[in-house]
């Protein structure tokens, strides 16, 4: 490189100012801005609200439920709030069996009642002690579990005999002498006595006129070691299928105790009967005749499936 190329400075000379011209060309050439949307300040139209699907089950859900649980096993009739007694203590869902006996007449074969709860405190509404209570009877009836499985060992006798088929042997083991066991036993009792003395449940067990009977309820709100002897568990699932989580016991009513819920339930049909026809008795005896309901055409078809054991 040569010398004479280098720069010089003269510090001795003033300072020249810069023009104006001078900064705008030495001012570098500044990108356009973006253009700018203008703001829309028309009223936005409101958009469609999702809807919340509610899965919670409500007592005619679960009513609806029990209903087609039953009318699967075709039962020859059925009705809703039946009384056990003359009139008190009605039954949620109350069923019915017949078959031809002798001199061809119809004679019952079995009869079912549910009831339907729909929150676990509906099932103790009469026990303040139940949260003391409930856990105790869980631990006896495990026990008695236990006990039944070792006497299976130890006393097969019991098993019996008239059972053909392994699946559905039985077991009297109240005929057992193993003391521990009547001890439990009694426990058990007594502990029920205090949960379901003078409740519906207790009063439409003593009223004898049930073959099975069913405690129907949303899955996961009672356990099946919670129930009174003999009492059968049916779960409601939220998409309205049922699971059979504990049988029944059947209780052997006497056909006339048979007889007395099977013409309750026919005395309940005469409402339904007459309001699907038009026919309307008013409180003064006289009858008027309306239009008869239309069925609806439309409806929801949910197909049924039932978990567990689905028969009586």
């Amino acid at each position: 490189m040569n010398n004479n190329d280098q720069l010089s400075f003269n510090f001795d000379e003033p300072a020249t100012p810069e023009t104006e011209k001078d900064v705008q060309q030495k001012k570098p050439a500044e990108s356009p801005s973006p253009a700018v949307k203008p703001t829309d300040l028309s009223p936005k139209k409101d958009e469609p609200k999702k809807k919340i699907v509610d899965t919670e089950l409500k007592p005619l859900d679960i009513k609806r439920a029990v209903l087609a649980w039953l009318i699967s096993q075709k039962p020859s009739g059925i009705g809703l709030n039946i009384p056990t007694r003359v009139s008190k203590y009605c039954a949620d869902i109350a069923a019915f069996w017949s078959s031809p006996a002798k001199k061809r007449l119809m004679a019952p074969q079995k009869t079912v009642i549910v009831e339907i709860r729909k929150t676990r405190e509906q099932c103790w509404p009469d026990c303040s002690r139940q949260e003391e209570l409930l856990p105790l009877l869980r631990a006896k009836k495990d026990e008695k579990l236990s006990i039944e499985a070792l006497l299976q060992q130890t006393e097969p006798e019991l098993k019996d005999s008239d059972t053909l088929f392994p699946e559905y042997e039985s077991w009297d083991y109240k005929r057992t002498k193993n003391s521990k066991y009547h001890k439990c036993l009694k426990q058990i009792e007594n502990l029920e006595h205090a949960l379901y003395k003078g409740s519906r449940f207790e009063q439409i067990r003593r009223a004898h006129v049930a073959d099975y009977l069913y405690l129907a309820v949303p899955a996961g709100t009672v356990l099946p070691n919670e129930l009174a002897d003999g009492w059968g568990l049916i779960n409601i699932n939220p998409d309205m299928t049922i699971q059979i989580v504990k049988d029944a016991d059947r209780w052997e009513c006497p056909d006339s105790n048979k007889l007395h819920l099977i013409q309750h339930i026919a005395a309940g049909c005469r409402k339904s009967l007459l309001f699907s026809l038009g026919v309307n008795e008013l409180s003064n005896g006289d009858i008027l005749f309306t239009p008869s309901p239309r069925k609806r055409r439309k409806g929801k078809y949910l197909k049924q499936q039932s978990a567990g054991s689905s028969g009586i």
